[in-house]
């Protein structure tokens, strides 16, 4: 749970309000060490929701790994299993902003 909490405080502090706000993002939840299978590494706690964005409709999971560096996934979770679209490991937390933005909304023709 704690987890979860610091990355959602990492994300909201470090993303511009008008930017999370274009990711349509709800449907926050805390996710327990190794609760969701099919992200390929072991991680301490997650954060996961669900976003409505230019390039992905579906799930973000942000989990913690070992290294104390985030792994980013989007995908769709059923059945506490995702298959992920993509996968960016080794995310630090002064980059989950633009690599989530990245992801599932940014454009080249957006200027903020």
């Amino acid at each position: 749970m704690k987890v979860a909490q610091t990355i959602l405080e990492q994300i909201k502090a470090l993303t511009p309000t008008p930017v999370f706000w274009s990711w349509g993002a709800s449907k926050f939840e805390a996710v327990r060490e190794n609760q969701i299978k099919g992200l390929g590494h072991d991680y301490s706690g997650a954060l996961k929701f669900y976003v409505r964005g230019h390039h992905h409709k579906g799930h973000v999971i942000v989990s913690l790994a070992c290294d104390d560096t985030y792994t980013v996934s989007i995908g769709n979770v059923r059945k506490g299993e995702i298959k992920p679209k993509k996968q960016i490991e080794g995310v630090y937390f002064d980059m989950l902003s633009d690599t989530i933005d990245d992801l599932i909304e940014r454009k080249e023709e957006y200027k903020f």
